[in-house]
């Protein structure tokens, strides 16, 4: 595969999150879940100098954040993405599943891309966005979400095995 599509695309995502950001920050952690039919992109940042971080669908809640320019942010973003997966089936690779993208704000970066067949696997997308919240974030279910964390715990059991 050609690594300067990869690293223009790879440029092309970052700054598509960069730009939807409305404050200084130290770093992003992105998690986009691609297939033949449909997709899904999150991403949480770190505020400068914040160990809170704050998830993508929240930015248009932030003083002085205009909605619609914040909604057509990550809508470009999921369709950078859904490139990104593409450029993988023209050149022949596996498509991966999914992925986590981190970013700091000195512009280091890492890619992990994974194979999983999801459909095969026993989490919906919802507990595998929970799964990848407390794996990258640290973030647990909020109390009274039992199920949710009981589905945590055992996914942490299963793990240590």
């Amino acid at each position: 595969m050609e690594t300067k599509i990869l690293d223009e695309l790879y440029q092309k995502i970052a700054t598509q999150v960069i730009e939807t950001i409305p404050e200084a920050w130290d770093k992003f952690k992105l998690y986009s879940e691609v297939d033949k039919y449909s997709d899904s992109t999150m991403f949480y940042y770190y505020p400068k100098n914040s160990k809170e971080p704050i998830y993508s669908l929240d930015i248009e809640d932030i003083d002085g954040v205009d909605e619609d320019i914040t909604q057509d942010n990550l809508s470009q973003l999921s369709n950078l993405l859904r490139d990104l997966w593409e450029e993988f089936i023209r050149n022949e690779h596996e498509p991966w599943t999914n992925l986590t993208f981190e970013v700091d704000a000195e512009g280091d970066f890492t890619i992990d891309y994974d194979y999983t067949d999801l459909d095969a696997g026993k989490y919906d997308h919802f507990e595998r966005v929970i799964v990848w919240k407390y794996e990258h974030l640290g973030i647990l279910p909020k109390a009274g979400r039992d199920d949710e964390l009981s589905m945590v715990e055992a996914y942490i059991a299963n793990k240590n095995k």
